[in-house]
């Protein structure tokens, strides 16, 4: 028995010196060739992004052939026919109103009133950092709730912008301070954004706890109420009498009831800074799902404008679309595929500049240059009154799509429409006699084919009261001027007879009678 184990142990040694032999020569063999040692793989060229510019044309903010006058997207007139969204507490009026007013009584710093809710401000520089708030002073037609508290006050910034105001008539707040808080405020305005301010006075005592200031400002030229109106008030220590010493520190000073009055008789242009973006969506061919999607700022004036990218190596479609407007466009809350894409546009949002164009299918391999020619995904409507009776007592005009809402979609066809949009466009025109016209932007995506549009518009006096309503109709595509032409005021309470024309440079234009 020992001897069997001690033999099969000599040949497991054998067995185990030949293999050992074998490695060696091995790699020898190697060593010989001068075979280097493979190294880890590097990443992989496949999964590398590569830089995809996209150089755009084909956009434009004016509408040819059509008169300046009628067709700059920026006029005041056109720029009228947008919504009503930033409004607070205000409609269109004649008289003189409240344009901005501030009551604190929800213990914050938004106003109660305003033309543009959404863009007035009110700032301060005090020794507390956070606003306060105590027992205010009382104004109709709001309650005396509160009133903003500041210690150690060295300014107070209101902003107020006054886009579509007609006329400025005064500034006016009350205001009270402690024993040792201010006696006296300097008051100043800005018209060009803050950049200069004209003094309005410079000496406004505050010997009680309740002062009511008003200033006259009919003297500013409406040219500067395009810009951001600011009022600027710098408390200072005053004449105190026998009063306590000043105390820089921890003085208070109280101001309530913060208003600014004027005429103010057109609607709204919602946000006069505007929206001007660039949405772009990226799909796979392969599969069709969604590879990148974002949205960059658009300068629709830039005629080079471009939007670069990076992908991974691969093949891509894209949709690529602009919104130059007051109000953001109506989208799917997520897309995972392209059938599900889609674009809309709220009705009263009608000014809207809305570009696009869909990228056929392209391949990354390397960095890459495309030209991207954008299409209008809208046409323009212009109603032109022929009416040779003065027309300066039409107050309002309201106009309702009675077709369906455009739901564009750019890779699919689905019928069914996600979009629920009953909004209007309310006008108050100020017709003129060389130019008894308006004109608005009708959202329809790239179309193949003529579509039928509708509207009903309904004509109001300066008693606010209903005295014609009447429709008119056609059929276009996207990218059409479409004029309809007649009298507003002739055959009340009868049909129509409104001529149509329109262009198509744009694709064309056309001019209907009504």
């Amino acid at each position: 028995m020992h001897k069997s184990i001690v033999h099969l142990t000599n040949k497991m040694m054998k067995k185990f010196y030949v293999r050992m032999l074998y490695y060696v020569l091995v790699l020898l063999t190697y060593s010989s060739c001068e075979k280097p040692i493979p190294e880890l793989p590097s990443e992989s060229a496949a999964d590398e992004l590569q830089p995809v510019t996209f150089k755009l044309s084909g956009f434009s903010s004016t509408t040819k052939p059509l008169d300046l006058s009628a067709s700059t997207i920026l006029s005041k007139k056109e720029a009228s026919l947008a919504n009503l969204a930033s409004l607070q507490g205000i409609s269109p009026s004649a008289s003189e109103q409240y344009l901005y007013f501030w009551s604190f009584n929800d213990e914050n710093l938004i106003p109660d009133l305003a033309v543009y809710t959404d863009l007035a401000t009110l700032t301060f520089t005090a020794t507390n950092t956070e606003p306060a708030f105590t027992t205010g002073y009382g104004l109709s037609p709001y309650p005396a709730g509160k009133c903003l508290s500041l210690k150690g006050a060295k300014t107070i910034l209101i902003k107020m912008p006054l886009a579509d105001v007609e006329q400025l008539t005064t500034f006016a707040f009350d205001a009270g301070s402690s024993d040792t808080g201010p006696k006296n405020f300097k008051l100043s305005y800005s018209t060009d954004n803050g950049e200069h301010f004209t003094s309005l006075s410079d000496d406004n005592p505050m010997p009680i706890d309740r002062n009511r200031y008003s200033f006259d400002l009919s003297m500013i030229n409406s040219n500067f109420y395009t810009a951001d109106f600011l009022i600027k008030i710098e408390p200072f220590e005053g004449d105190r009498g026998d009063g306590k010493p000043y105390n820089e520190a921890t003085g208070t000073v109280k101001i309530d009831n913060v208003r600014l009055s004027g005429i103010y008789n057109t609607p709204s242009t919602g946000n006069p800074q505007g929206i001007s973006d660039l949405h772009y969506y990226i799909f796979n061919a392969e599969d069709h799902l969604l590879a990148a999607q974002g949205i960059t700022p658009f300068d629709a004036s830039n005629t080079n404008s471009e939007l670069t990218i990076k992908l991974p190596p691969g093949s891509y479609y894209a949709n690529l679309f602009s919104n130059v407007s007051s109000k953001e466009l109506l989208l799917p809350s997520t897309v995972e595929q392209a059938s599900s894409l889609y674009l809309a546009n709220a009705f009263e949002n009608a000014q809207a500049l809305i570009f696009g164009a869909n990228i056929p299918t392209f391949q990354v391999e390397h960095p890459m240059e495309s030209e991207v020619i954008l299409k209008r995904y809208f046409s323009q409507i212009k109603f032109e009154f022929t009416d040779k009776d003065d027309l300066s007592f039409i107050h309002k005009l309201i106009i309702k799509p009675l077709h369906t809402s455009f739901v564009y979609r750019p890779f699919g066809s689905d019928p069914t429409s996600p979009i629920v949009d009953e909004s209007v466009i309310t006008l108050f025109p100020t017709f003129q006699t060389n130019d008894n016209s308006i004109a608005f932007n009708q959202f329809m995506g790239d179309l193949s084919e003529p579509v039928t549009i509708s509207y009903t518009v309904q004509v109001y006096d300066a008693a606010d009261e209903l005295i014609r309503t009447f429709d008119v109709s056609s059929a276009i595509k996207n990218n059409i001027q479409l004029t309809f032409t007649g009298d507003l005021l002739s055959g009340v309470d009868k049909p129509s007879a409104f001529q149509v024309n329109w262009n198509e440079e744009w694709d064309g234009s056309l001019n209907t009678p009504f």
